[in-house]
């Protein structure tokens, strides 16, 4: 029997350093171990090897870029990071400019502001479709857009069509839509993903969510998770204590301020050397993390490290004695288990989350033993103590990971259950 083929859409393919690069980037990576192989549709990018298989590259259409650009911002950050101050200080003006952006998408950029790709992806789906046999169709998102081509194709080519969702839609927890817009994308959200054959979402909350608003589509659990070939090899570690972040933080609704205050405080009683103590945190647009060190008096034990490339996050992962995940503390965060988390697994560093309560991710860290959810400065200066006294006495931090729970978090583990809905799919 011939391997079946899927036709990927995703906006965000490797080497973009994103979730959704990264989650799609194992399911071609593996999805061929269990009988599938793989096209991905996705925009051109300058950084992508030539040599990638199987990749048909696009033009793109940004509404958002173009308008920051021509209100002088720039066009690369992300609106939510130019609301918590864009690329250089907050400012009322640049506050101003980022606040009409946000109007202009609540008006025109429907779905979002990558509209323009939907009719660049489904035509170069449809004429790769009509050069080789496809047996069904997988979009991801964000964007939703992704969506709406997929719909297009499903009804065009007469194929199943799987949807993907990393966040929810109309449901987005981060979204900062006024109600009268989210109300409008949920219509339309139930109009366009009330016709696909199965959807797939990264945990068991948020398919909970979508089963209540697409209640005649088969809606399935598939984690994220991390490439084995990734697992650190045991890279050598600095001589200063050093807890990194590299992740993002969401307009402020995520940020380190637990870790700046407990730091400070024991800096302050003697307890931990400021020559010897460092927080290194990759920022894109985020200067107000600065003003917030200052304010606890920990800005000369931060780093703030410029966001680069995939492997340079990995890298740094790995020569880090902890790792931190912020997680915002939201009503429906216990739904929320971030990709980052499992990039942490994978470089076998102790895993240190502040904010948050029950929920899918510290449900993980207790069955991995990846790591510690704290929500109190005075447990964050125990902890800080206990792992400081460890590395004076042994220079390093033990990993406490259990190797074989960790295992069935791997994107191999992803592929199967992927490949299992695809199936379910074609049965009707």
């Amino acid at each position: 029997m011939r391997p079946r083929r899927v036709l990927i859409l995703s906006y965000y393919f490797a080497p973009t350093p994103s979730a959704g690069a990264v989650r799609m980037g194992g399911l071609v990576k593996y999805l061929p171990s269990e009988g599938w192989q793989t096209t991905v549709v996705t925009p051109g990018h300058t950084g992508r090897s030539p040599e990638m298989p199987d990749i048909v590259e696009t033009g793109d259409a940004d509404m958002a870029a173009s308008i920051k650009r021509a209100l002088g911002l720039d066009g690369g950050a992300a609106l939510k990071d130019l609301l918590s101050g864009g690329a250089k200080a907050p400012g009322s003006g640049l506050r101003l400019k980022a606040r009409l952006i946000d109007t202009f998408k609540g008006l025109v950029a429907f779905p979002d502001t990558n509209r323009g790709w939907i009719s660049i992806a489904a035509e170069s789906a449809r004429k790769t479709i009509a050069e080789q046999s496809f047996d069904l169709v997988l979009t991801t998102s964000p964007p939703p857009s992704a969506h709406v081509a997929g719909r297009r194709i499903q009804v065009a080519a007469g194929l199943p069509w799987v949807a993907d969702l990393r966040d929810l839609w109309s449901d987005d927890r981060f979204s900062t839509a006024p109600g009268w817009r989210r109300a409008i994308d949920r219509r339309f959200e139930q109009r366009t993903l009330g016709k696909a054959d199965a959807l797939v979402t990264v945990s068991e909350p948020l398919a909970e969510e979508l089963r209540a608003l697409h209640p005649g589509v088969p809606t399935h659990t598939v984690l994220n998770g991390f490439d084995p070939d990734l697992v650190n090899p045991g890279e050598p570690l600095p001589d200063v204590f050093t807890i990194t972040h590299t992740g993002t933080y969401h307009q402020g609704r995520r940020d380190p301020s637990l870790l700046f205050e407990a730091a400070g405080n024991l800096i302050r009683r003697g307890r931990l050397p400021r020559d010897r103590f460092r927080i290194r945190l990759f920022v894109k647009h985020e200067p107000w993390l600065l003003a917030m060190a200052e304010r606890h008096g920990v800005a000369d034990i931060v780093e703030s490290v410029p966001w680069g490339s995939f492997e340079e996050a990995i890298r740094a992962q790995r020569t880090s004695h902890v790792l931190l995940l912020l997680h915002w503390g939201g009503p429906r965060e216990a739904g929320v288990v971030t990709a980052k988390v499992f990039e942490y697994l994978a470089a076998q560093r102790p895993i240190l989350v502040l904010g948050g309560g029950p929920g899918v991710l510290r449900d993980l860290l207790d069955d991995t033993g990846g790591g510690l959810q704290v929500n109190a400065v005075e447990r964050l200066e125990e902890q800080l103590l206990l792992w400081w006294e460890e590395f004076e006495q042994t220079g390093t931090i033990a990993w406490q990971g259990e190797p074989e729970r960790i295992e069935r978090y791997s994107h191999i583990r992803m592929a199967r259950e992927f490949a299992s809905v695809f199936e379910r799919a074609l049965e009707g």
